[in-house]
């Protein structure tokens, strides 16, 4: 039997009670690859709250939709508490109390309850108490991992759309692409990468996007590097996870600018391992991984970005069983604790 197979009888008939932020479709994906893989799945949002204000709000104090938060649970648990579930998995769990946790703990007796983190602690107060209420903790996060012993290191997945078992023979359309929410110092390095390759005569392709226009006109007001920057330069739509791969799927070296409060690795590097990309990021723990090779990757100093990269070289390939663990299928039997 392949561990394919091996992993797909592993999970048939498992019934799992999901929570999961929303993001970009990805919890969807998840929910989907497990009732891919066997499973019965009950998702639900693990917040309360859904606008990009509340959830601005919630970054500054955790407590202050308590009440909604519990009214919420309880709606959920009273739909659901005459199942029997084999799972109760959180993806970074940072709405639930721990009032909430003990009373589904109590109700789900027999469940294995899994958390895992996708967010650096550091980001989620107070997310230490609630260890105590899961059987299985892991995190995205290699430094964390290292402070508190009994999470167990799990980077990101690529999803089966990102999956590319050949490299690229075609020509691409780009040489360079960036895709993602502006944030923190984002666009003051997108805006020094985008002069650079301007200057070098580079093909870029690049989609900042913003929530809203009004996060954009309050950029305006409190970030300089905005102060130049008009509305035309930023998009308002998400793009899609499909049109997404295919940009990237024309472009041949992928820019990757993460949190300067996030240690562990974006989705969208491990997305560039499911294509076989070449990729130029800001995270400097990348070294550290197992995939890590400096032909492939090229790691930018945030404060002096550079574009250093040796544009005409191809991609060195990994090795398959590398290649692998990175799947969204390896994944999610390991945050679940299952052995590999």
């Amino acid at each position: 039997m392949s561990v394919s197979e091996a992993k797909r009888k592993g999970l048939t008939g498992k019934k799992i009670l999901f929570f999961s932020p929303a993001f970009f479709g990805y919890e969807d994906k998840i929910k989907n690859k497990m009732l891919e893989l066997g499973a019965e799945v009950d998702s639900y949002d693990v917040r309360s709250v859904v606008s990009a204000f509340e959830r601005s709000v919630l970054k500054m104090n955790q407590n202050i939709f308590k009440r909604r938060t519990e009214k919420y649970y309880a709606k959920i648990l009273s739909g659901i508490k005459t199942k029997k579930y084999d799972y109760v998995f959180f993806i970074k769990c940072d709405m639930p109390t721990e009032r909430i946790l003990k009373i589904f703990r109590k109700c789900f007796k027999n469940a294995k309850f899994c958390l895992h983190m996708w967010d650096s602690i550091e980001n989620i107060p107070g997310i230490e108490n609630k260890f105590k209420y899961f059987d299985f903790i892991s995190s995205f996060d290699r430094l964390d991992c290292e402070t508190y012993p009994e999470l167990h290191f799990r980077p990101l997945y690529f999803c089966d759309e990102y999956r590319r078992e050949e490299k690229r023979t075609e020509e691409y359309d780009y040489d360079l692409c960036f895709i993602g929410t502006i944030h923190s110092d984002r666009w003051k390095i997108l805006k020094e990468l985008k002069r650079q390759s301007e200057e070098k005569n580079l093909r870029i392709f690049y989609y900042p996007y913003l929530q809203s226009k009004f996060i954009y006109y309050f950029y305006r007001f409190i970030k300089p590097e905005f102060w130049d920057s008009t509305i035309d330069e930023f998009y308002f739509e998400k793009l899609s996870g499909d049109m997404i791969s295919k940009k990237v799927d024309k472009s041949k070296i992928v820019i990757d600018i993460q949190h300067p409060r996030q240690n562990g690795l974006t989705i969208r590097t491990i997305e560039m391992i499911g294509m076989n990309k070449k990729m130029i990021t800001t995270n400097q723990d990348i070294r550290n991984y197992d995939f890590y090779n400096p032909e492939n990757i090229c790691i930018l100093n945030r404060r002096k970005p550079a574009l250093n990269m040796n544009f005409k070289s191809d991609y060195m390939t990994l090795d398959k069983a590398l290649y692998n663990k990175y799947s969204l299928e390896s994944w999610i039997y390991e945050v679940l604790g299952n052995e590999k």
